[in-house]
């Protein structure tokens, strides 16, 4: 398993592809702050102190920082788009295939690969949230740190969340086995298209059950990820959040797996 994973790994970083990624993922990170210094210092008087209006919080912290980077539709889709090529192209590779055609335990290449993408992918998220949060604290005269245990507490939170949703996007890639079908789907669930039919479903349920105890929007991972705030959430919400994510990414890989352990190679 380990030289499996330390293959993928020498394999995913003479890939172009990987190098792209993470300039892509720089580049975001320098407009994020560039976006946050417009909104919060207003250094050309653009917004007359309403600038905070625009975002979903009151104040630049550590916290927000986090949520910032992190629970943006467009940070999901640039890790979709790596975890996708990253598999496809294991998917798509002579020597891989005849690797996994001699192994009777074709199970063990899969969980390898999606090892070796997550940490690609923490790669990503360290070198673009330290890009954003390094410009942020030195440039942004807004920014105050706040409470450094509640930044990594969050920032643990939300990468598990990061996490589930590679899963997620691995297991669509290994479903359709190409790159088409697991960036069409990983782009419906990172854009939160669903939106709207989850918010049908809620009304759905509310209008079978009175008071229904759980909607579909608190099942759904774009919804559930998206909403949520470690800041205001209680212990309860915590657990809650990090059991369904533990869950999707179990799910997602046990799916994965047995994909792989029986199908043909072809």
């Amino acid at each position: 398993m380990f030289n499996l994973i330390k293959m993928n790994l020498y394999r995913m970083s003479r890939a172009v592809s990987t190098w792209v990624i993470a300039i892509i993922t720089v580049c975001f990170a320098f407009m994020q702050f560039g976006s946050l210094k417009l909104i919060f210092d207003d250094p050309f008087n653009m917004f007359d102190g309403s600038a905070s209006s625009m975002v979903s919080f009151d104040r630049l912290d550590g916290v927000s920082a986090v949520s910032t980077f992190l629970q943006n539709s467009n940070v999901l889709i640039i890790l979709a788009v790596f975890v996708v090529l990253f598999a496809n192209a294991e998917h798509k590779c002579g020597f891989d295939k005849n690797l996994i055609g001699l192994s009777k335990n074709r199970w063990k290449q899969t969980l390898a690969r999606w090892i070796s993408a997550v940490i690609g992918m923490t790669a990503l998220i360290a070198v673009g949230f330290g890009v954003m949060f390094g410009l942020t604290a030195l440039f942004v005269d807004a920014f105050t740190l706040g409470s450094a245990v509640a930044m990594f507490k969050s920032l643990g939170l939300m990468y598990l969340g990061a996490v589930a949703f590679s899963a997620i996007f691995f297991f669509f890639t290994t479903l359709f086995n190409n790159s088409v079908g697991g960036v069409v789907s990983s782009l419906v669930i990172s854009l939160g298209i669903f939106s709207l039919i989850e918010m049908l479903l809620d009304m759905a349920v509310k209008k079978i059950f009175s008071s229904p105890k759980v909607l579909p929007t608190d099942i759904f991972y774009d919804s559930v990820f998206m909403n949520f705030s470690h800041a205001d959430a209680s212990t309860k919400a915590i657990l809650i959040f990090a059991g369904i994510s533990v869950a999707y990414i179990a799910l997602s890989l046990f799916g994965s797996m047995m994909l792989q352990q029986k199908r043909d190679v072809k």
